[in-house]
């Protein structure tokens, strides 16, 4: 279990977009310790990168909530995932080389 500063370090963001992105319901709330404090597991680090991932290739907010709900690689068709990223690429000017 990750307290909130150590999940930023290891995720790469920022605190307080940690908690943003919890109000947003973007991430899930974590389970908290009887003094208070947020403790995240492996699972929220995963989605947290995949979140700052996401962003740094210029995904909105919604695209990647979308992404989210499609459950995951186990989860998701690839169909639903290429068309969400194609769309993305076609109204960012960005091409894909593959």
């Amino acid at each position: 279990m990750l307290p909130i500063g150590e999940l930023s370090k290891r995720s790469g963001v920022n605190i307080e977009t940690i908690r943003y992105y919890e109000r947003v319901k973007l991430l899930s709330p974590p389970p908290r310790t009887a003094g208070g404090r947020r403790v995240y597991d492996s699972t929220g680090l995963r989605i947290l990168v995949f979140i700052r991932r996401s962003r740094e290739l210029g995904f909105s907010l919604g695209e990647i909530r979308t992404l989210l709900r499609l459950g995951g690689p186990e989860k998701a068709s690839c169909r639903e995932v290429r068309a969400i990223a194609a769309h993305h690429l076609k109204t960012s000017g960005r091409s894909c080389t593959t």
